[in-house]
């Protein structure tokens, strides 16, 4: 797990040396054991490592035998042991003795970009091929690494794995996109690569980039299926899934360091702790609990009896973390730095449990990505009937056009579902929240029409395959981005088991009859690991993890949200109406709302803007 920058700039860029050192720096956090560099007249590579695996010889920049390729990787390849054998077999000569790293450029030699479908793993990568003068950057299927980018001219490329590397490089002007900005507030996250800082995007999932003289071109090697061919009864089909799940953690179990678990209570980590538990005792729990006095309806967050009921079940070391009512006030600076732009979910409460395992280790699990694929946002398919596929993919095209001619959507069972993602700030309080000279800035951008693109891009035709469609490209790349940025700025890597190639390859092949029913979801995934949880977790219903701020809001942390949101500095912004953030400050103050979601956004622009020097000034 590593930090990754460079530079492709064909010799018009003499001084990129230098450069790259900076964009190393810049992200030392991520890999504080060793550094490295290649430089040549065409390229200036350079890596951070957080040593992993094979210690002692895997460092990077590596190459192959006559160092005609190159790579800076950064992330995990599970299957590279059977790599490795495949690749010996076929003549490859190997300088590591178990690097995942050298599958890389032996994989490329041998199999070019079809090397990327057969990776199991996370990873974004960057291969420089000496002969070709090729570089090709590549991201892994669901973008649980990341990698950004800026083109320069004469087919360069300026890329990291955070955003202040390409700023630190000097070749990227730091710049604000308002339309990014509306985005964010009217969807709580960034879609399809786009960020809030101009000209710089982050490659999407799936993908990979080649770079040449004479120009670019991006190809997918993966996007999601959904054949759902797979029938047979509950019993059967749980005892599979289990026995997948269990190679999915032994394969990410292996490190040369000690690897822990988070352990929230849900379903998902208990899972996760225990299944890894049983491969590994060394494993330990880390937990989150939260200072509930004065809490209100929203205590039930707190999940402290089921992740103890976990601990006692297994007899594991754990380590319990207090969360106190101020934290946000302490660390929302800390968190937003981290993410480098504002995201979504109260994230502060991530930031800070990541940093309490990097104490103690330098890799945990985590269960992330568990309920995209499981059938578990049993909320979302609830509002979506299961009409005749002809007759929704009928509706969606109606749709789409009337969202692209600026007509109203028409009126129809899919109403509730857009409504649910066009979130905190809906389509039709966006004249009454932002001022009119940001939304002229941020023209261009239309949050119905974005849901409508995002609803007509499944491959499949079955009403609820469109919505898990969606949630992988939308809702978990931004959880993704969350857990990569807030676990790394503490040194530490955050490895997803429940988004491993094989487990994903068989959950979209199941049956919806074994996934949800509209009203129970992760039907399979429950039956799976109901040996490995206590009775209590498995029979709990869904519950997102985050403190009990809506509580928090109207009692510890009031007083400072008035200052932070005060009418002179949302005036200064530009961006926000103050009449609109004050109504929504006063309806949850005094209990007639529940505006948390929107709260935190207001809370993360404001963080983000003090920090980038963003807005205050002329919108452009």
């Amino acid at each position: 797990m590593c930090g990754i920058s460079g530079i492709l700039h064909y010799g018009e860029c003499p001084d990129a040396e230098k450069r790259v050192h900076r964009m190393a720096l810049s992200i030392a956090h991520r890999g504080p054991d060793d550094s490295g560099y290649y430089i040549s007249s065409d390229i200036a590579l350079g890596f951070r490592r957080l040593s992993i695996v094979d210690l002692a010889m895997g460092t990077q920049p590596m190459r192959n035998e006559d160092a005609s390729v190159w790579v800076v990787f950064n992330g995990e390849i599970y299957n590279h042991r059977e790599l490795r054998r495949e690749l010996e077999a076929a003549g490859h000569v190997f300088m590591t003795d178990h690097s995942d790293t050298e599958v890389l450029v032996h994989g490329w030699e041998q199999w070019k970009d079809r090397l990327f479908g057969r990776l199991n793993g996370m990873f974004a990568c960057a291969i420089w091929d000496e002969k070709e003068r090729e570089l090709v950057i590549a991201r892994d299927r669901y973008g649980i690494k990341p990698v950004y980018l800026t083109p320069l001219p004469g087919g360069g490329v300026v890329f990291g794995s955070e955003v202040r590397a390409l700023h630190s490089s000097g070749l990227t002007r730091k710049a604000f996109d308002a339309s990014a900005t509306l985005e964010y507030f009217t969807l709580m996250n960034n879609w399809n690569g786009r960020t809030p800082f101009r000209n710089v995007r982050l490659l999407r999932p799936g993908t990979f980039e080649r770079f040449r003289e004479n120009g670019s071109f991006r190809n997918t090697y993966w996007s999601a299926s959904y054949k759902r061919s797979y029938s047979r009864n509950l019993e059967k089909a749980s005892g599979e899934f289990a026995e997948i799940l269990q190679g999915a953690l032994r394969r990410q179990l292996a490190a040369d360091v000690p690897v822990m678990a988070y352990l929230s209570g849900g379903i998902d980590s208990s899972a996760i702790t225990s299944g890894a538990h049983k491969i590994d005792p060394v494993v330990r729990a880390y937990s989150c609990i939260f200072d509930l006095d004065n809490v209100g309806v929203d205590r039930f967050v707190d999940e402290r009896e089921f992740s103890r009921a976990v601990a006692e079940k297994l007899n594991i070391e754990r380590v319990e973390f207090m969360v106190p009512q101020d934290a946000l006030i302490n660390n929302l600076d800390a968190t937003i730095a981290a993410l480098e732009y504002p995201r979504m979910g109260m994230a502060y409460v991530n930031y800070l449990i990541a940093r309490r395992v990097a104490r103690d280790a330098k890799v945990v699990l985590s269960g992330t990505g568990g309920d995209e694929v499981t059938g578990g946002y049993v909320g979302r398919y609830a509002i979506v009937p299961r009409v005749a596929p002809a007759s929704f993919m009928r509706r969606m095209v109606k749709c789409l056009r009337s969202a692209r001619q600026g007509r109203q959507t028409p009126k129809d069972p899919f109403t509730i579902y857009r409504a649910s993602l066009n979130v905190p700030i809906a389509a039709a309080l966006i004249r009454d929240a932002f001022t009119p000279e940001f939304l002229q800035a941020a023209s261009g951008f239309d949050a119905l029409v974005a849901i409508e693109e995002a609803i007509a891009s499944a491959p499949s035709r079955d009403p609820w395959d469109v919505v898990m469609h969606v949630d992988l490209t939308t809702y978990l790349s931004g959880l993704l981005v969350l857990e990569d940025k807030l676990s790394m700025v503490h040194s530490l890597e955050a490895r997803v088991p429940l988004l491993d190639n094989e487990l994903v390859d068989y959950l979209l092949d199941i049956d919806w009859s074994l996934l949800s029913d509209g009203t129970s979801g992760k039907i399979l995934f429950r039956e799976a690991v109901r040996p490995l949880v206590p009775e209590a977790i498995y029979q709990k219903p869904k519950m997102g993890f985050g403190p009990p701020d809506a509580s928090w809001y109207r009692g510890t942390l009031r007083r400072w949200i008035e200052e932070q949101l005060s009418e002179s500095t949302v005036r200064r912004r530009g961006v926000l109406q103050y009449s609109f953030v004050r109504r929504i400050l006063n309806e949850h103050f005094e209990e007639k709302a529940n505006h948390v979601a929107l709260i935190w956004c207001l809370l993360s622009f404001e963080s983000w803007c003090k920090q980038h020097g963003a807005y205050g000034g002329a919108l452009h």
